[in-house]
This record gives C-alpha cells, sequence and structure tokens, in this order.
C-alpha cells in the first residue's frame, strides 16, 4: 500500500534519513522505534503529506485513506463532543472501503498470498453484513466510552475540554473515520490504564494497516507485527512484536560487534603484513596486493553507543512504619463527592499502583496524600520522620518556560553548590551548554527529565508520583524503574504503563466507585483477584593455529666462497648434474604452485571483502535468513585466506631455501 524507496532527509545540518527504504502492506501492524530525536514523527508526517522528504519517493495507493493522529491540539468550536466525532464518520466506511482495496490486492499478488487474504476478505463480508443495522453514532458512543467519556460528557462542547479530553475526542474521530492506514503517534499518552487497554483490544481487531510511535512496549508486543527502527539514518525492519526485536537487536549487534572486531584483527594483521616485508623484493607483488585491500576495504561499523540517564534516588531518613494515612476524608468537587469516608494507609516499603478507570478519583487521592488538595472532612497524618516529594501529572507545566535548565534547579535548591547541581543535571544528560537551555525550547521527555532531576535534590522517604513516565522513552523507562527498585522508602504512583506497574508496585490498590480498595500482591495478582487473567552468542568461526600474517622472517642463506676443490671427476660432475636436473624438476612444480596459490588468494581475498562490505550494510538486517547465510559465507571466506595465505608462506619458505642449496 506504502512503498517508501530512497527517501532522504535533514533538519539543518543534521541528517535524520539518507536512501531509507521501506514498505508497509494492507494490513501490516508496524511499531517505529528509535531515540528521541532521530525522526519518527518526520516519517510519519512525510508518509501523511504534511512533509516534503528531500530526496526520494513515498508512494501511496491513490485508493488509501490515511488517518493522522497528530501530537498538536487542533481548534475546535461550536460543536459538541459526539458531533465532533461523528464528523469523522462521515468519508468512508471502514470494512466496505477496505474490501475494495482487498479485492485489488487480491488480484495483483501470487496465488498463495491471495489464500490469506481471501480468507480475510470473507471475514469482513462477514462481519459488514452482520452490521448492517449498526448506526455511526452507535459505534461513535461504543469508541468513546472505551476511551473514558461519560455519556454527560457527549454534549459538551469541544472547546471546554482539557487538552487531554481533546486529544482523546480526536482519537475517538480518527477511529471511527476507519481509514485504510492509521498514523498514531504516543496514542495513550492520554489514557488511562483501562482506556489503553481498551484501545489495544480495539486496535487487535482493526481492518486496516497501523504505523506507531509508542513507548508502551505491553502496547507493542500486543500489536505488532513488525517493528521498524531508526539506526544511523536507515530504516531496519525485525519481524515480531518489541520484545522479539529486543533479542533480535540484541544477536545481531553481537555479531556486529564481533565482525567488526575480526575485520580489525584482519587489518592489524595485514598491516604487519606489510611492515614486515616491504622492502623485499620477493614479497612485492603481494605487499602492493594488501596495501590495495586495505585502500578499498569498507570499514565494518557499530552503532554509537547510546548516552543514557544515570541516577539513583539518594538514601532518604528511615520512617516510621505507619508513612501516611487518611481517615474518614470526605472530598467533592463542585458539589459532587468523590469520596465520602475514604481511609487508606500506605506503610514503610510498600510500592503502590493506583488503578481504576478514568474519572474515579486516583489522581484525586494522590493529591490528598501530597497534601495539596483541601477535604472537607476527616484527616491527613504523616508518619513519624516522613518527608515527602511530589511529582505531578502536570508537573512539567509548572516549569518556567523562561529559566534555563540550571536556573530551574537552583530555584529548587538555592542553597546547594553549583557543582552538585551539575552534576545532578549531567546523570539526567544536561552536560554543558545544555544546561543553558532555556525550559521553552525542551521537549517533553527533556522536560520529564528535568522534573525527575528536582526529586534528587532533597532525600524524601515518600514518593507520589502522577504519571512520571509520559515522554519518557523506554530507556529512560527503564532507569527510572532500576532506580526505584534500589530505592529503600514508600512509592505511591500512577501510570498507564503495564510494564513499570509490573517491575515497580508490590501493592495495589483499585479506586473506583468512590472506594479504595488494597490489594497486597503485585499487578498480576490483583488481575487474578478481579478475574481479568490476563541464543546461542553467533560469532564468525576461526581456524586455529599460526596466523598466516604473524610467522618470523625467512632469512635468505649467505653464499660464501668455496675453498679450492680437486678437479672434480667425472662422475662427481655426472651426480652434481643429476641433482641439478632433479632441484629444476621440484622448482618448477614450487613455482606453478605459487603461482596458482597467489591467483587464489586474490580471488579469495575478493570475495572476503565483498562481504564484508555486504555486513556492513543496514539493508542486509532487513533479511534475517540473508544476515545469517552472509555471516558464515563471510567466516568461510576469512578461513579461505588464512589458508591459502599460509600455504603460500610455506611454499615461498622451500622456494628460498631450495634456491639456496646450490
Amino acid at each position: 500500500m506504502i512503498s517508501i524507496q530512497q527517501v532522504s532527509k535533514r533538519f539543518g545540518g543534521r541528517v535524520l534519513f539518507k536512501e531509507a527504504s521501506l514498505r508497509i502492506g494492507i494490513e501490516d501492524r508496524v511499531a517505529l522505534v528509535g531515540p528521541n530525536g532521530a525522526g519518527k514523527t518526520t516519517l510519519i508526517e512525510m508518509i501523511a503529506g504534511r512533509v516534503a522528504p528531500d530526496g526520494g519517493t513515498i508512494a501511496i495507493n491513490k485508493k488509501a485513506v490515511i488517518g493522522y493522529l497528530t501530537q498538536e491540539l487542533e481548534a475546535h468550536q461550536g460543536k459538541t463532543v459526539l458531533e465532533e466525532v461523528l464528523s469523522g464518520g462521515a468519508d468512508v466506511s471502514s470494512i466496505e472501503h477496505h474490501m475494495r482495496l482487498l479485492e485489488e490486492e487480491i488480484a495483483t499478488v501470487p496465488a498463495e498470498a491471495a489464500e490469506e487474504l481471501l480468507a480475510h476478505y470473507g471475514e469482513l463480508q462477514s462481519k459488514y453484513e452482520h452490521l448492517g443495522g449498526y448506526s455511526l453514532e452507535a459505534r461513535a458512543r461504543e469508541i468513546l466510552f472505551g476511551l473514558g467519556f461519560k455519556e454527560k460528557h457527549l454534549s459538551r462542547p469541544m472547546e471546554e475540554l482539557s487538552g487531554g479530553w481533546r486529544m482523546r475526542a480526536a482519537l475517538a474521530r480518527l477511529l471511527l473515520s476507519g481509514p485504510d492506514l492509521l498514523l498514531l503517534d504516543e496514542p495513550t499518552n492520554h489514557l488511562d490504564l483501562e482506556s489503553v487497554i481498551w484501545l489495544e483490544g480495539f486496535l487487535a481487531d482493526y481492518a486496516g494497516a497501523i504505523l506507531l510511535i509508542s513507548h508502551d512496549r505491553n502496547f507493542m508486543n500486543r500489536l505488532a507485527s513488525r517493528v521498524v527502527e531508526l539506526d544511523r539514518q536507515q530504516l531496519i525492519a525485525y519481524t515480531g512484536n518489541y520484545d522479539q526485536f529486543v533479542i533480535a537487536k540484541a544477536q545481531a549487534q553481537e555479531i556486529l560487534e564481533a565482525t567488526a572486531k575480526n575485520q580489525q584483527k584482519k587489518i592489524d594483521q595485514t598491516q604487519a603484513f606489510i611492515d614486515r616485508f616491504r622492502y623485499q623484493a620477493t614479497k612485492a607483488r603481494q605487499v602492493q596486493s594488501r596495501i590495495k585491500m586495505l585502500d578499498k576495504m569498507d570499514k565494518v561499523e557499530t552503532a554509537p553507543e547510546q548516552k543514557r540517564v544515570r541516577f539513583s534516588f539518594p538514601e532518604p531518613p528511615r520512617s516510621g512504619e505507619s508513612v501516611i494515612r487518611l481517615i474518614d476524608v470526605d472530598k467533592s468537587y463542585d458539589g459532587n463527592p468523590i469520596y465520602r469516608g475514604l481511609n487508606v494507609e500506605l506503610r514503610r516499603g510498600e510500592r503502590i499502583a493506583l488503578v481504576g478507570p478514568n474519572g474515579a478519583g486516583k489522581s484525586t487521592l494522590l493529591k490528598l496524600l501530597a497534601g495539596v488538595l483541601p477535604f472537607e472532612k476527616g484527616e491527613r497524618r504523616l508518619g513519624h520522620n516522613v518527608t515527602l516529594a511530589y511529582y505531578a501529572q502536570h508537573q512539567l507545566e509548572l516549569l518556567s518556560p523562561d529559566n534555563t535548565v540550571l536556573d530551574e534547579i537552583t530555584d529548587a535548591a538555592p542553597l546547594e553548590e553549583q557543582s552538585f547541581l551539575r552534576a545532578i543535571l549531567g546523570r539526567f544528560l544536561f552536560s554543558g551548554d545544555d544546561a543553558k537551555k532555556k525550559v521553552a525550547v525542551l521537549s517533553g521527555g527533556e522536560k520529564s527529565r528535568l522534573a525527575l532531576a528536582k526529586m534528587l535534590i532533597r532525600p524524601a522517604n515518600l514518593l507520589l508520583m502522577d504519571e512520571p513516565t509520559n515522554h519518557l522513552d523506554i530507556p529512560s523507562r527503564d532507569v527510572l524503574e532500576e532506580a526505584l527498585g534500589g530505592y529503600s522508602g514508600t512509592i505511591c504512583f500512577i501510570t498507564h504503563d503495564r510494564h513499570f506497574i509490573r517491575s515497580v508496585a508490590n501493592k495495589i490498590i483499585d479506586v473506583r466507585n468512590g472506594e479504595a480498595t488494597p490489594y497486597v500482591g503485585d499487578y498480576d495478582y490483583y488481575l487474578y483477584k478481579k478475574g481479568m487473567a490476563v541464543g546461542a552468542e553467533l560469532k564468525p568461526a576461526q581456524t586455529e593455529g599460526t596466523s598466516p600474517l604473524s610467522g618470523t622472517n625467512q632469512q635468505a642463506a649467505v653464499s660464501k666462497s668455496p675453498p679450492a676443490k680437486p678437479r672434480k671427476t667425472k662422475e662427481q660432475k655426472r651426480v652434481e648434474a643429476e641433482a641439478r636436473n632433479r632441484l629444476y624438476r621440484e622448482k618448477n612444480p614450487l613455482k606453478e604452485k605459487l603461482s596458482r596459490i597467489e591467483s587464489e588468494i586474490a580471488e579469495a581475498e575478493k570475495v572476503f571483502q565483498n562481504l564484508t562490505a555486504a555486513l556492513a550494510d543496514p539493508e542486509l538486517y532487513r533479511d534475517k535468513k540473508r544476515f545469517f547465510e552472509t555471516v558464515d559465507a563471510h567466516a568461510r571466506a576469512q578461513r579461505k585466506v588464512e589458508e591459502l595465505t599460509a600455504e603460500w608462506e610455506q611454499l615461498s619458505a622451500e622456494a628460498e631455501k631450495s634456491s639456496t642449496t646450490f
């Protein structure tokens, strides 16, 4: 459906893509991954037609409808939530339109591929008939309710919604329109956990293709059948979900590093041969051959190590056993009761995840615990020696846009030494001039890192965090999980990232219907109680023995003037003549062998160089079978060069020795 061929794109002096290629089929589910700033959103915007490539082509089926969920909010005036979402369903009937595209695809693909498409066509036809009386409005309501809207929200004007709810409405509108290709840029960022799970199920049954950017591993594992990584300005495709991608990438990286190491070893050996025989006339041909080989050799390049956040929470003071309690708390908003007689207790060492449907009061509960929200009745009681740090859901909005990064962290700890504050910032990848950046120009991920850095200034034994993983990429989430794993205090947090919950939480509090029900156990235990149950290292082989390029020099024998000898008899002359004839007969095949082996070495070295160049080509990693075949061929070619060179050196030594015999 979409063919990206040799696309190049740069912003300013930075190259994002260099002759990158990718194909997206009519039913592909592709997760796009790569470090922040690599160009993931740019690629999606090029496919959506919002950004033009500098070179190459992006060919799209003219009949295909593409839907794009951006991270930018659009202005909406004069429409209710339901009206806005319904406006997205007027352009296309998803299933019917997809059936027409399938008909075209079936007519053009080979017979074996057509069988699978025909089976799916039958399923869609059956579903289309079954949904004959299913109105557009009913589908719109189903999607809106799945994304957390209530009936009372549907008649609200769009302009009254917060940014997060407007993003949900935009997603609902897009899902209702049912395009042939969904382009989703961080679709779960503004969703709660239950809405994320609903969206997974909806997309799992979606008729069209999906290209998504996400930092949610569970989400990608459930949906993706291919992962495409942006790496060194190329698009490298891996078959499988995100976990399978991580394994395959690690294996490929090991092989690439081993290949680079072996290539460098070969370079060093070749250079040693050149240095050793450079001034020997008998080796001139071999020396020149190796000099040319080094000049033409394409170096195998390994990926540069990505900078990673490095931090651990400071050791906090020890608190009492009971860290904080809410006792018989009543809380209302505009006369609407949220909690009546709420009782919650956090104890030392607990790592509590607050879960539950959107609007149930999770953030309200966290704010009550943090002491930043007043309540009408009850008591909030801090335990002995408790110090508290609160990371709000809108923490990024509390950063001052006019401050520099260093100003912002200095405001949080004005009495600390600048060297200490810079060291903290450096661990969050704000080193050197980055500390002088204005907050206004920081990306969402950079702002999240800065907000987390501010939490480290003062050691606290109670951490309250509302969506701390929003805007963080997967490596940064891993570091945060690891840091919390070594934290000795008490944690209470809200997140829609199930991997984060599973990695951190040892207790779940389910918040719904004005109640907070504790489950002492991990997330999977909670699901069970709720009835929601859910390589060998490959390296090129090497031959043992002495390297063909590291032997000792063969010293030519030095002739000395023979002493005077008596006149030779006829018999002596005959014996010497026979010896000379025998030597001639022996040396002739030796020269022929040397000549033949030299030709074989030249051919083997050419094959080896071509295979080395192939391993350096990112395109090779698109085809796992071809990759491993190339690795095996590379290892065989390397052994052949080494064996032939060893044989050549042995024959050369014999030839030199025999030439000094008489």
